[in-house]
Protein backbone atom coordinates (compact mmCIF):
# COMPACT_ATOMS: atom_id res chain seq x y z
CA UNK A 1 0.00 0.00 0.00
CA UNK A 2 1.17 3.09 -0.99
CA UNK A 3 1.75 6.17 1.56
CA UNK A 4 1.58 9.80 1.96
CA UNK A 5 2.29 12.14 4.40
CA UNK A 6 0.01 15.28 4.48
CA UNK A 7 1.07 17.71 7.23
CA UNK A 8 -0.72 21.18 8.16
CA UNK A 9 -0.47 23.53 11.43
CA UNK A 10 -3.69 22.59 13.04
CA UNK A 11 -6.10 19.87 13.25
CA UNK A 12 -8.67 22.03 11.38
CA UNK A 13 -5.77 22.69 8.64
CA UNK A 14 -6.21 18.93 8.11
CA UNK A 15 -9.61 18.71 8.82
CA UNK A 16 -10.19 18.29 4.77
CA UNK A 17 -8.05 15.64 4.64
CA UNK A 18 -9.47 13.46 7.09
CA UNK A 19 -13.18 13.86 5.46
CA UNK A 20 -12.32 12.08 3.02
CA UNK A 21 -10.64 8.87 4.16
CA UNK A 22 -12.08 5.79 6.51
CA UNK A 23 -10.70 4.02 9.72
CA UNK A 24 -9.19 6.78 10.99
CA UNK A 25 -6.56 6.22 13.56
CA UNK A 26 -5.53 8.42 16.38
CA UNK A 27 -2.14 8.75 18.13
CA UNK A 28 0.95 10.72 18.45
CA UNK A 29 4.54 10.60 16.63
CA UNK A 30 6.46 11.90 19.46
CA UNK A 31 5.30 15.19 20.52
CA UNK A 32 2.85 15.46 17.26
CA UNK A 33 -0.81 14.59 16.72
CA UNK A 34 -0.59 11.86 14.29
CA UNK A 35 -3.39 10.60 12.32
CA UNK A 36 -3.49 7.42 9.94
CA UNK A 37 -6.45 6.96 7.64
CA UNK A 38 -7.18 4.79 4.49
CA UNK A 39 -8.79 4.93 1.07
CA UNK A 40 -8.78 1.76 -0.80
CA UNK A 41 -5.06 1.80 -1.67
CA UNK A 42 -3.03 4.92 -0.07
CA UNK A 43 -2.45 5.06 3.76
CA UNK A 44 -2.73 8.64 4.40
CA UNK A 45 -0.45 10.04 7.58
CA UNK A 46 -2.11 13.33 8.77
CA UNK A 47 0.54 15.40 11.32
CA UNK A 48 -0.39 18.13 13.10
CA UNK A 49 2.80 20.12 13.86
CA UNK A 50 2.08 23.46 14.57
CA UNK A 51 2.28 26.84 13.39
CA UNK A 52 5.58 28.28 12.10
CA UNK A 53 8.81 26.88 10.09
CA UNK A 54 10.47 25.10 12.92
CA UNK A 55 7.85 23.23 14.32
CA UNK A 56 6.98 22.25 10.35
CA UNK A 57 10.26 21.10 10.05
CA UNK A 58 10.71 18.96 13.10
CA UNK A 59 7.00 17.62 12.05
CA UNK A 60 8.03 16.49 8.93
CA UNK A 61 11.42 15.07 9.41
CA UNK A 62 9.82 13.01 12.69
CA UNK A 63 6.92 11.72 10.23
CA UNK A 64 9.99 10.93 7.27
CA UNK A 65 12.21 9.40 9.77
CA UNK A 66 9.55 6.91 11.03
CA UNK A 67 8.06 5.83 7.91
CA UNK A 68 8.76 5.18 4.44
CA UNK A 69 6.67 7.69 2.10
CA UNK A 70 5.56 8.25 -1.58
CA UNK A 71 4.72 11.40 -1.15
CA UNK A 72 4.87 14.95 1.27
CA UNK A 73 1.74 17.28 1.19
CA UNK A 74 1.91 20.52 2.75
CA UNK A 75 -1.54 22.12 3.24
CA UNK A 76 -3.87 24.36 5.35
CA UNK A 77 -4.42 28.11 4.45
CA UNK A 78 -2.58 30.90 2.61
CA UNK A 79 -2.67 34.42 2.19
CA UNK A 80 -3.04 35.38 -1.21
CA UNK A 81 -0.45 37.64 -3.03
CA UNK A 82 -1.93 37.92 -6.35
CA UNK A 83 -5.69 37.92 -7.93
CA UNK A 84 -6.91 34.33 -6.05
CA UNK A 85 -9.93 34.61 -4.36
CA UNK A 86 -11.14 33.53 -0.44
CA UNK A 87 -11.61 30.40 -0.74
CA UNK A 88 -9.13 29.20 -3.64
CA UNK A 89 -7.37 26.37 -3.84
CA UNK A 90 -3.31 27.06 -4.62
CA UNK A 91 -1.35 24.57 -6.08
CA UNK A 92 2.49 25.83 -5.42
CA UNK A 93 4.77 25.12 -8.31
CA UNK A 94 7.51 26.12 -6.49
CA UNK A 95 8.22 26.54 -2.56
CA UNK A 96 10.49 29.86 -1.59
CA UNK A 97 12.24 30.19 1.97
CA UNK A 98 12.50 33.62 2.93
CA UNK A 99 12.37 32.78 6.41
CA UNK A 100 16.14 33.81 6.94
CA UNK A 101 16.90 37.55 5.98
CA UNK A 102 19.75 37.45 2.95
CA UNK A 103 19.41 33.69 2.37
CA UNK A 104 16.72 32.79 -0.46
CA UNK A 105 16.23 29.03 -1.13
CA UNK A 106 13.80 27.11 -3.91
CA UNK A 107 12.36 24.07 -3.99
CA UNK A 108 10.24 22.79 -7.02
CA UNK A 109 7.30 20.89 -6.23
CA UNK A 110 7.03 17.53 -8.19
CA UNK A 111 5.97 17.40 -11.77
CA UNK A 112 4.21 14.06 -12.00
CA UNK A 113 2.24 15.37 -8.42
CA UNK A 114 1.60 18.63 -9.89
CA UNK A 115 0.19 17.15 -13.30
CA UNK A 116 -2.37 15.29 -10.59
CA UNK A 117 -3.04 18.19 -8.58
CA UNK A 118 -4.60 20.11 -11.95
CA UNK A 119 -6.21 17.34 -13.21
CA UNK A 120 -7.97 17.02 -9.74
CA UNK A 121 -8.85 20.56 -8.89
CA UNK A 122 -10.21 20.62 -12.23
CA UNK A 123 -12.59 17.58 -11.57
CA UNK A 124 -13.21 19.08 -7.99
CA UNK A 125 -14.65 22.39 -9.67
CA UNK A 126 -12.87 24.02 -7.44
CA UNK A 127 -11.56 27.78 -8.03
CA UNK A 128 -7.65 27.07 -8.19
CA UNK A 129 -4.61 28.83 -9.24
CA UNK A 130 -0.95 27.75 -9.39
CA UNK A 131 2.44 29.44 -8.91
CA UNK A 132 5.27 29.90 -6.84
CA UNK A 133 4.47 30.48 -2.59
CA UNK A 134 6.73 31.54 0.01
CA UNK A 135 7.09 31.37 3.19
CA UNK A 136 7.89 33.52 5.43
CA UNK A 137 9.25 33.99 9.27
CA UNK A 138 5.81 36.32 10.28
CA UNK A 139 2.59 36.41 9.61
CA UNK A 140 2.18 39.86 6.76
CA UNK A 141 -1.30 41.33 7.88
CA UNK A 142 -0.90 44.27 6.09
CA UNK A 143 -2.49 45.05 2.38
CA UNK A 144 0.92 47.04 1.14
CA UNK A 145 3.03 44.50 2.98
CA UNK A 146 1.49 41.61 0.97
CA UNK A 147 1.77 43.40 -2.37
CA UNK A 148 5.45 44.22 -1.80
CA UNK A 149 5.90 40.71 -0.87
CA UNK A 150 4.52 40.09 -4.34
CA UNK A 151 6.67 41.82 -6.32
CA UNK A 152 9.86 40.91 -3.85
CA UNK A 153 9.57 37.11 -4.49
CA UNK A 154 7.08 36.76 -7.56
CA UNK A 155 5.05 34.53 -5.30
CA UNK A 156 0.73 34.34 -5.72
CA UNK A 157 0.58 33.46 -2.07
CA UNK A 158 2.53 33.14 1.69
CA UNK A 159 2.45 30.95 4.71
CA UNK A 160 4.64 30.37 7.30
CA UNK A 161 5.23 26.60 6.77
CA UNK A 162 5.40 24.80 3.56
CA UNK A 163 9.07 25.68 3.01
CA UNK A 164 10.23 23.70 5.99
CA UNK A 165 8.23 20.64 5.14
CA UNK A 166 9.64 21.07 1.34
CA UNK A 167 13.44 20.98 2.81
CA UNK A 168 12.55 18.23 4.99
CA UNK A 169 11.34 16.18 1.49
CA UNK A 170 14.04 17.51 -0.51
CA UNK A 171 16.78 16.03 1.55
CA UNK A 172 15.45 12.45 1.67
CA UNK A 173 14.04 12.61 -1.99
CA UNK A 174 10.67 12.42 -1.15
CA UNK A 175 8.15 13.83 -3.78
CA UNK A 176 7.19 17.33 -2.72
CA UNK A 177 3.37 19.07 -3.56
CA UNK A 178 1.86 22.47 -1.99
CA UNK A 179 -2.14 22.48 -2.00
CA UNK A 180 -3.82 24.88 0.48
CA UNK A 181 -6.61 27.33 -0.09
CA UNK A 182 -6.98 31.24 0.32
CA UNK A 183 -7.91 32.70 3.81
CA UNK A 184 -7.02 35.74 3.30
CA UNK A 185 -6.79 38.09 -0.31
CA UNK A 186 -3.83 40.55 -1.35
CA UNK A 187 -6.06 44.01 -1.20
CA UNK A 188 -6.70 43.85 2.52
CA UNK A 189 -5.72 43.61 5.95
CA UNK A 190 -6.09 41.23 8.49
CA UNK A 191 -8.75 41.75 11.33
CA UNK A 192 -5.82 41.93 13.81
CA UNK A 193 -2.20 41.47 13.90
CA UNK A 194 -1.46 37.47 14.52
CA UNK A 195 2.21 37.63 14.97
CA UNK A 196 0.77 38.31 18.60
CA UNK A 197 -0.78 34.77 19.58
CA UNK A 198 2.89 33.51 17.91
CA UNK A 199 4.43 35.40 20.52
CA UNK A 200 5.50 34.37 24.16
CA UNK A 201 2.82 34.93 26.51
CA UNK A 202 0.89 35.08 22.80
CA UNK A 203 -2.39 34.15 24.44
CA UNK A 204 -2.30 36.60 26.97
CA UNK A 205 -1.64 39.51 24.67
CA UNK A 206 -3.89 38.36 21.93
CA UNK A 207 -7.25 38.33 24.74
CA UNK A 208 -6.02 41.29 26.00
CA UNK A 209 -6.02 43.06 22.34
CA UNK A 210 -9.45 41.32 22.20
CA UNK A 211 -10.56 42.79 25.02
CA UNK A 212 -9.01 46.72 24.50
CA UNK A 213 -10.35 45.94 20.84
CA UNK A 214 -13.81 44.17 21.05
CA UNK A 215 -14.86 45.59 17.53
CA UNK A 216 -12.33 43.12 16.13
CA UNK A 217 -14.38 39.97 16.83
CA UNK A 218 -16.82 40.48 14.09
CA UNK A 219 -14.18 40.90 11.37
CA UNK A 220 -12.60 37.64 13.07
CA UNK A 221 -15.76 36.44 12.36
CA UNK A 222 -16.31 37.42 8.72
CA UNK A 223 -12.94 35.38 8.58
CA UNK A 224 -13.71 32.09 10.15
CA UNK A 225 -16.49 32.39 7.51
CA UNK A 226 -13.75 32.53 4.54
CA UNK A 227 -11.51 29.77 5.95
CA UNK A 228 -14.43 27.82 6.20
CA UNK A 229 -15.12 27.59 2.59
CA UNK A 230 -11.54 27.89 2.13
CA UNK A 231 -11.67 24.26 4.10
CA UNK A 232 -14.85 23.30 2.06
CA UNK A 233 -12.75 23.47 -1.15
CA UNK A 234 -9.66 21.47 0.29
CA UNK A 235 -12.18 18.60 1.05
CA UNK A 236 -13.39 18.75 -2.55
CA UNK A 237 -9.95 18.63 -3.63
CA UNK A 238 -8.51 15.97 -1.32
CA UNK A 239 -11.62 13.93 -2.10
CA UNK A 240 -11.06 14.02 -5.62
CA UNK A 241 -7.45 13.38 -5.07
CA UNK A 242 -7.69 10.24 -2.82
CA UNK A 243 -10.17 8.55 -5.52
CA UNK A 244 -7.23 9.45 -8.07
CA UNK A 245 -4.45 7.98 -6.17
CA UNK A 246 -6.86 4.82 -5.58
CA UNK A 247 -7.17 4.62 -9.17
CA UNK A 248 -4.18 5.37 -11.43
CA UNK A 249 -1.29 7.06 -9.44
CA UNK A 250 2.14 4.91 -8.88
CA UNK A 251 5.22 6.62 -7.89
CA UNK A 252 7.81 7.48 -10.20
CA UNK A 253 10.39 5.38 -8.68
CA UNK A 254 10.63 2.92 -5.23
CA UNK A 255 10.37 5.30 -2.25
CA UNK A 256 13.20 6.16 -0.62
CA UNK A 257 14.85 4.95 2.65
CA UNK A 258 15.15 7.45 5.47
CA UNK A 259 16.45 7.05 8.38
CA UNK A 260 14.51 5.66 11.71
CA UNK A 261 12.17 2.34 12.06
CA UNK A 262 8.84 1.52 9.22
Amino acid sequence: MRRVAVLAASARELAPVRAGLKAIRSGRLGSFPHEVGRSDAVEMHLLNTGIGFQAALVGAEAVLSAFTVDAVVSTGYVGALGSAGLGDVIVGTDVLDWTTEGTRTSFPCDSALLALARETAARARVGWSEGPVVTVANVVCKADEKQELARASGAVAVDLESAAIARAAHVVGVPFLLVRAVSDCADEDLPMDFNLWLSPWGRVQGVAHLLRRPSIIRSLLRMRRHVEYGSQNLARFFAALVASLDRTWAPACPSPVAMGTR
